[in-house]
């Protein structure tokens, strides 16, 4: 019977092959459907050696199909909290082997090790009907889900060659089961904190119409400035036909917070009404250096970056900028001379300039 299982898996290393990279591919395209962003995939199918050890050593299947980690998937997720989205979305999209599946968290508090969440799964029936499926049918695969902190958890445990209570020095244990604590403490205040910034993320735009200036600069609440600012939607809806522009993502925030402490802005009202009161000179100021050339996919908050560089053109102080263009190691490539000469230019042709 051994013969024949290593001779049929032979027969068939290929399919297992194809329908690892179908799985993987599909389960790729469910998380980015459901705004799932996961640290990483990775994926295997049992090497012959791998197969024939596993079969040998357990002595008791009888058939290939009995063997429900031919191939093998593992999804990292960043948060613990995420385990549960992904555990969910692969109970919905697939069939689960329940008999095969073990949640490896709800382990008793006296046994040793990290825990992960391992499920067997298998095309539901509505895939197989489909012509590029019909072929899997009856195949299985072992899907493990953890968080990145579990998984380096079972990574150092695997790499120092201890793996179980019982196999550790006693004058170890204690060590041991400190270092799994610790983890399992930073998993749960990881989702905390993601919790609580969303939670802020969510109110900083009620909280800066009604008190802007006890809202504090952060990427929050730049984000939310950069999105609802009736200057910058100006300049962005100008930018956007005129240009030929797709605006994308943010990218971070950080240089951006940091050049801001150049200008002394220390809360969104002093911020706002910055914007509000240079609103014509900064948009004519914008027309001056974007033209139709220039890049067709810019991050949404290069507006905030283009309203920076009109800040430190409307000190007229060429010290001051060229500190401003060379801020923490950046070169950006114009001179203070350039950017005065604009700044001056368009004060004077401000009040003539067509607003879109």
């Amino acid at each position: 019977m051994k013969k024949e299982l290593i001779t049929e898996f032979k027969g068939k290393e290929g399919l297992f092959n194809s329908f690892r990279e179908s799985v993987v591919n599909l389960i790729e395209d469910l998380l980015l459907t459901s705004n799932v962003n996961p640290h990483q995939i990775d994926s295997r199918t049992k090497s012959f050696e791998s197969l024939l050890n596993k079969i040998i050593t357990k002595d008791k299947y009888n058939a290939l199909n009995e063997i429900t980690d031919i191939v093998g998937i593992r999804v990292i997720t960043y948060l613990e909290s995420e385990v549960n989205t992904v555990n969910a979305l692969i109970r919905k999209e697939f069939d689960i082997d329940e008999g095969n599946s073990i949640d490896k968290r709800l382990l008793q508090s006296n046994k040793f090790g990290y825990r992960s969440l391992h499920l067997v799964a298998s095309l539901d029936e509505s895939r197989l009907n489909l012509t590029e499926y019909r072929r899997y049918k009856g195949l299985k695969f072992e899907i493990q889900i953890r968080s990145i902190l579990q998984h380096a958890w079972a990574e150092i445990e695997h790499d120092l060659g201890y793996k179980g209570r019982s196999s550790i020095p006693d004058s170890s244990v204690r060590s041991f089961n400190r270092m799994a604590a610790l983890l399992e403490s930073a998993d749960i205040e990881f989702d905390r904190l993601k919790t609580e910034l969303t939670k802020y993320e969510n109110e900083v735009p009620a909280l800066i119409k009604k008190s802007p200036e006890s809202v504090t600069i952060n990427q929050a609440s730049l984000n939310s400035l950069v999105k609802t600012n009736k200057t910058f939607e100006i300049v962005r809806e100008y930018v956007r036909t005129d240009c030929e522009v797709k605006f994308d993502s943010p990218n971070s925030y950080s240089d951006l917070i940091d050049k801001l402490e150049l200008f002394k802005i220390k809360n969104i009202k002093e911020l706002q009404q910055l914007i509000e009161n240079n609103s014509d000179v900064f948009i004519a100021f914008v027309k001056t250096f974007v033209k139709k050339g220039i890049t067709k996919n810019l991050a949404d908050n290069i507006l905030l970056y283009w309203f920076q560089h009109f800040l430190a053109a409307k000190t007229e102080e060429a010290e001051f900028i060229d500190k401003y263009l060379h801020h923490k190691g950046r070169n950006i490539s114009s001179t203070p001379e350039e950017f005065i000469d604009r700044y001056k230019k368009v004060k004077i042709t401000a009040n003539n300039v067509y607003k879109k």
